[in-house]
């Protein structure tokens, strides 16, 4: 069995074989010991001896010819201990903020003696535990600085047009070729009529892009992508008009495409309900739910579902009114509702499977939010 103290004072590790090692490079020994190692956290007596220890003085001698002298002396002792120990508070202070807390520590103690790495040599599980934990610590800082410059270039009303962005650019995915998706290719495709508009919301975009990259974060230096910024771009465009919040959660890491995907990907508004859900199974392996809650975007910008700036459940909640088809109206009304939504959005009810979402997304906002996310998170990784 090996030993360990944990010094709960300097944030030192003490082993039976060393003085004391960095916190860190504890960690990484732990990998390769994994289950035999017995860890105890304490205050130490090696690097701390001045918490446990009595500071000793030498008993002045009992000669009366030489009280004054001894007096003299053990006060000027007592004088330098005194320095000596606040030198040493001061040390352990500045350690204390600049090493991993205990708690920093068996958390990442754990993390390690869990990993599927401890499979391979110890030495290859140092290395690779090493670079998790400046991977982590990296991800960290692009996330903050993602967040600080989402927030100061994307405006409430540019959010419906990022969100189409984010379509436009995962909608070229292809299941059967495993190609296309949420690449940036976007930027190429712009002269499609399908992409007509889509600069309005890609500009906010490529400037957030432009400031990662001046910060250092770009995807040159292991930062993110265009990509990247598209897929959170639209996650913070859901949180700023109101739903919900997963901006951290969108996974980063996607690779930026240098020319056009194939053509003819996108759905087109005239598929009736089935056929919609028939390409988006066929073509992205998204599921006629994800499909449904994917649509709920619709619910903000100028197509007729509520407030343009609310993200909430009342593209659903539309649906099942179905506006278009409703007795009794009047020539104005009937002209009125045939400028809400697309083709596409009115003809998704026809299908059972479909309309079996819909209503359940009418009659829980919270629902559709979860499945939204999850939908969402599913779509941008497509291609990854």
């Amino acid at each position: 069995m090996y030993f360990v103290t944990f010094c709960l004072l300097c944030a030192r590790t003490h082993t039976a074989n060393d003085k004391y090692d960095n916190t860190v490079t504890f960690a990484l020994k732990m990998a390769m010991l994994t289950s035999q190692i017995n860890v105890s956290p304490r205050f130490c007596e090696q690097c701390c001896s001045y918490q446990h220890k009595k500071i000793r003085r030498k008993r002045a001698p009992s000669s009366t010819t030489t009280t004054t002298t001894t007096v003299v002396a053990s006060s000027s002792l007592k004088r330098v201990d005194e320095n000596k120990k606040t030198n040493i508070t001061k040390i352990h202070s500045n350690r204390r903020t600049l090493l991993v807390s205990s708690t920093s520590l068996f958390s990442l103690v754990s993390m390690i003696i869990q990993s599927p790495l401890l499979s391979s040599s110890p030495f290859e599980a140092v290395i690779a535990a090493h670079a998790s934990t400046t991977t982590i610590h990296k991800e960290k800082e692009i996330r903050k600085n993602l967040r600080q410059v989402l927030e100061s270039k994307i405006q409430k009303t540019k959010c419906p047009a990022v969100l189409r962005v984010v379509f436009h650019d995962a909608g070229t995915f292809n299941k059967a070729s495993n190609d296309g998706g949420m690449n940036g290719s976007v930027l190429y495709e712009l002269g499609r009529p399908e992409s007509f508009g889509l600069k309005r919301g890609l500009k906010p975009i490529k400037e957030v892009y432009e400031e990662m990259k001046a910060r250092g974060f770009g995807d040159e230096n292991d930062g993110v992508s265009l990509a990247d910024c598209i897929a959170c771009a639209g996650s913070y465009a859901v949180e700023l008009t109101g739903g919900p919040k997963f901006l951290e959660s969108v996974p980063l890491g996607r690779k930026d495409a240098s020319s056009a995907d194939p053509e003819h990907r996108m759905p087109i508004e005239t598929l009736r309900g089935k056929e919609m859900r028939e390409h988006f199974q066929s073509l992205y392996g998204l599921s006629s739910q994800e499909m449904i809650a994917l649509s709920g975007a619709h619910t903000i910008g100028q197509k007729g579902f509520g407030d343009p700036y609310t993200f909430d459940n009342e593209y659903f909640v539309t649906l099942k009114k179905d506006p278009w088809n409703l007795p009794n109206l009047t020539k104005d009304e009937l002209e009125m509702n045939e400028h809400i939504g697309l083709l596409s959005d009115r003809y998704l009810a026809e299908d059972e499977e479909n309309r079996k979402w819909i209503y359940k997304y009418a009659e829980d906002a919270g629902a559709f939010n979860k499945d939204f996310v999850d939908a969402y998170i599913k779509l941008t990784t497509l291609g990854v």
